[in-house]
């Protein structure tokens, strides 16, 4: 998207109508309570998050107030890392930042905060600060660019306007989502209400173990591929970090040549199989399809086989990642450096076994919660088209105000 004049419009850099500053640059001790130290990881589309904090002490705080303050209504903009995610502060609690730019407002200022939120959201913006983000694998952009961004500036009253309008479509795109997020947790309702918690049992089926009902095979270890094996657009191998939501995201940059895949033949995946992360975070799962079966499990990976007809591949996926078995499987891992399952771990699971009509009729419903969440992402995603479409011509001074 390009900027074109429209009459009455201004087209000045950021830096002149608007006093763009950053947090700190040090790194302050961090202790156990205090304040709040905001990232860029804490700047989310519903604001602020204050989950997985770090906090400093009065003193350090007090020290960045002097440079960095943060009032009600300023806006916070990512800097290093994740670059972007602007957020309007509702100040209800005191707390510094890092690393994170501050958009103030002048007492009398010709620009909107509302405004200025979506400008920071649209496309030409973005184009140009990632003609001008610096970094590799973690990004960076300066106050210089910052301070240097050319916006469309029409008269306030106009842009107040223009914000209500892509406010309330923007809205719109999040309510929508907020039920996407609520079909997602339904599936694992779903389950709770059918089987009951599989680690409690309430329901008091019979259990039996893992190893009792399947094949676990750790992937291969470090020293088995060497950075020769890697190529572009090889066999997709799947690692925690390839696994999302219970969906497989392979990187097609980092695949193995066929020559290993055909000497490793134990780590081959098959259909119905279940894929875990074993290293970091607990619980990520994901069912191998006909799409995803030949591919390759992964370092740090394992999968699960099942050798029994008295579960299903999909009851059995559901078993492993609900947040129940999270939890246990976390707690096994105490102590660790990075939380890491083996075969004992796994092998110690003892697994309910429900009937295989209930089992089934899961699988239906499952199915009927899967397309419901396709037609809901299909929905959002002609949403998103739509409001990016909004959004150019608001700025382009083409709606209909």
């Amino acid at each position: 998207m390009s900027l074109n004049a429209v009459i009455g419009w201004g087209y000045p850099v950021l830096g002149d109508i608007c006093d763009v500053r950053d947090g700190t640059h040090e790194s302050p001790k961090y202790i156990e309570r205090g304040y709040p130290l905001i990232t860029s990881k804490n700047l989310t589309e519903n604001g602020l998050s204050f989950e997985k904090i770090s906090f400093i002490s009065k003193a350090d705080y007090d020290a960045i107030e002097k440079r960095s303050a943060v009032a009600d209504g300023d806006i916070l903009y990512g800097m290093i890392g994740t670059v972007g995610n602007p957020v309007i502060v509702k100040k209800e609690r005191d707390f510094s930042v890092k690393n994170v730019a501050i958009f103030k407002f002048k007492e009398e200022s010709l620009i909107s905060n509302k405004y200025l939120f979506y400008v920071l959201n649209s496309d030409f913006v973005t184009r140009q600060i990632g003609k001008e983000s610096k970094g590799g694998t973690q990004k960076f952009v300066s106050l210089k660019v910052l301070r240097g961004l050319k916006i469309p500036l029409p008269p306030l009253d106009i842009q107040k306007k223009i914000a209500a309008v892509l406010e309330k479509a923007d809205q719109l795109r999040k309510d929508c989502k907020l039920l996407e997020q609520e079909l997602n947790s339904l599936a694992q309702s779903v389950f709770i209400e059918m089987f009951g918690d599989p680690i409690t049992n309430p329901k008091g089926w019979e259990t039996a173990s893992l190893d009792c009902l399947a094949k676990v095979q750790i992937g291969p270890f470090g020293s088995q591929l060497h950075k020769e094996d890697y190529i572009a657009d090889g066999i997709p191998l799947i690692n925690p970090t390839h696994i999302v939501k219970g969906q497989i995201i392979p990187d097609m940059n980092l695949t193995l040549t066929p020559e290993k895949f055909e000497t490793l033949p134990n780590y081959h995946l098959k259909a119905g199989d279940i894929v875990m992360g074993r290293r970091g975070e607990m619980g990520r799962t994901a069912l191998i399809d006909e799409r995803s079966q030949g591919w390759f499990c992964g370092t740090g990976s394992l999968y699960i086989r099942i050798t029994s007809p008295l579960v299903q591949p999909v009851f059995l996926n559901s078993v492993m990642s609900c947040s129940s078995m999270k939890t246990w499987l976390e707690e096994q891992s105490l102590g660790a450096t990075m939380p890491n399952l083996n075969k004992k771990i796994l092998h110690s699971i003892q697994v309910p076994i429900p009937t295989e009509e209930l089992q089934k009729n899961y699988l239906v419903a499952l199915k009927v919660l899967r397309q419901q969440r396709k037609e809901q992402k299909e929905y959002i995603n002609e949403l998103d088209s739509l409001f990016n479409s909004l959004m150019q011509k608001a700025f382009k001074g083409e709606l209909n105000l």
